[in-house]
């Protein structure tokens, strides 16, 4: 079996696993509030930054936010 390692820049409390998909409470969870598809909107749009951790030549893997920019976003959503 081979052992996936996130490499050394992408370690420490910069990065957060991206939440499960599903309900909170039946497998789901949020991350500051917001769900998996939310972070994956603001993701897709641009607004944070994300990144996909994966083995060579699979398509699954684990996907890590950029805390400082889901700060930044949510900061620019105040008045």
């Amino acid at each position: 079996m081979v052992k996936i390692e996130i490499p050394a820049h992408l370690q420490g409390k910069e990065w957060e696993r991206m939440p499960k998909p599903g309900r909170p409470g039946q497998g789901g969870g949020r991350l500051m509030g917001l769900s998996r598809t939310t972070l994956l909107e603001l993701s897709n749009a641009g607004l944070i930054r994300t990144v996909a951790v994966r083995k060579p030549g699979k398509l699954k893997g684990i996907r890590l936010v950029f805390m400082p920019s889901l700060y930044s976003y949510l900061d620019s959503l105040t008045p």
